[in-house]
């Protein structure tokens, strides 16, 4: 028994010492990509980059298949056919890395990083990896690269933009205010103390939101009105008019706000999440000449909008001139499965003792 145990240790130990010397640190000559990122980006190496950091690779020369001059190393379009990727090490940030891959669509590498919007302090991804070169049929084998990557992770933490006058029940923003919707880096903590109400308009200028607001509440506000090319390529064959409007960070609020979209009576408006669409307003005939209800939004005469009550918003709102067909509700089957006991294993194992013990007895019987 102790002999089969010190072999065992000593196979883990060969084990152990055979994985750490497959990991490449890398030397000062590096393709080293540094700066300030935040979650949920893409960090995108490509070759064009590790060429400007390092006139000694060349692409290979169609003619010659060799380096172009005036470069002494090989390199080939980054992708899984010329390279794989090879002794992945993290000196700091394991956590905030999705994943490292091949984008062969576009020839580089993307490091995708974890969407966190509680991620309100810069953390350090430091992590380094080799693209280990491959020989393909009769062409020239590229040389690897070793690539390291240092970059400060996070949102920039903003105090001082939204500050709670409870005497007044209002919540004061800062000159800046709108200059710092812009900025995708931008978390913004309420201050002062107590609650109040916060007044903004969304990016597309339409849109107005109010909602009460407490004291360290910690709100990612920033919004755009880029498209959204999957629902135009969906939907492209319904001579619609289709607009945008995102919020990456989907704000969840501590009270429930007031959303005023300021469109035109008989606009369709529609939720954009996880590939699909869903209606935000309905068609109803009674509804008169705006044509929409649906449970929390509906046309307000007075106001001359329409108003949506919620507590958190859609990652993407979609305007239509005409309606779109939505998607099919999920009707996937989430019942959770009856957890493995090991009973099915033991009935098993029973029944086949039992035959056992039936052959057994059998044999017993003849023997007499």
């Amino acid at each position: 028994m102790k002999k089969v145990l010190a072999l065992v240790l000593a196979v883990m130990m060969l084990a152990t010492v055979a994985f750490a010397n497959t990991v490449n640190n890398p030397g000062a000559g590096d393709q080293t990509y540094a700066g300030d990122w935040r979650p949920g980006d893409t960090i995108k190496i490509t070759a064009k980059g590790i060429i400007a950091k390092d006139p000694s690779y060349g692409f290979v020369d169609s003619g010659t298949n060799k380096p172009t001059a005036p470069a002494t190393k090989l390199i080939k379009d980054l992708n899984s056919t010329n390279y794989s990727i090879t002794s992945i090490k993290y000196d700091d940030g394991k956590n905030l890395v999705d994943g490292i891959k091949f984008n062969d669509a576009n020839d580089r590498v993307d490091i995708v990083l974890k969407q966190d919007y509680t991620n309100t302090k810069e953390k350090t991804l430091n992590v380094t990896f080799t693209l280990k070169g491959k020989k393909v049929g009769k062409s020239s084998k590229p040389d690897d690269i070793d690539i390291r990557v240092n970059y400060s992770i996070g949102y920039t933490l903003n105090k001082t933009a939204i500050t709670v006058d409870s005497g007044n029940d209002e919540a004061i923003l800062s000159n800046d205010f709108d200059t710092l919707l812009d900025n995708k880096k931008i978390l913004f903590e309420v201050g002062g103390s107590g609650y109040g109400t916060l007044e903004f308009t969304a990016k597309d200028g339409d849109t107005d939101i109010e909602v009460r607001v407490y004291d360290g509440d910690k709100l990612y506000l920033y919004n755009d009105t880029d498209a959204k090319t999957d629902v135009l390529k969906k939907f492209a064959d319904n001579d619609a008019d289709i607009t945008f409007l995102n919020f990456p960070g989907e704000p969840e609020f501590s009270s429930t706000a007031t959303v005023r979209f300021y469109k035109e009576e008989g606009t369709y408006i529609y939720s954009w999440k996880d590939g699909k669409l869903s209606a935000v307003t309905a068609p109803d005939a009674n509804a008169g000449a705006a044509g929409q209800t649906a449970g929390r939004v509906k046309w307000d005469e007075d106001e001359g909008c329409y108003v949506l009550k919620t507590r958190q918003l859609a990652p993407t709102y979609v305007f239509s001139d005409v309606a779109l067909a939505v998607d099919a509700a999920d009707n996937t089957d989430t019942t959770p499965a009856n957890p493995d006991t090991g009973a099915n294993d033991v009935v098993g194992i029973a029944t086949a003792l039992a035959a056992v013990a039936l052959v057994s007895a059998a044999a017993i019987s003849l023997k007499k």
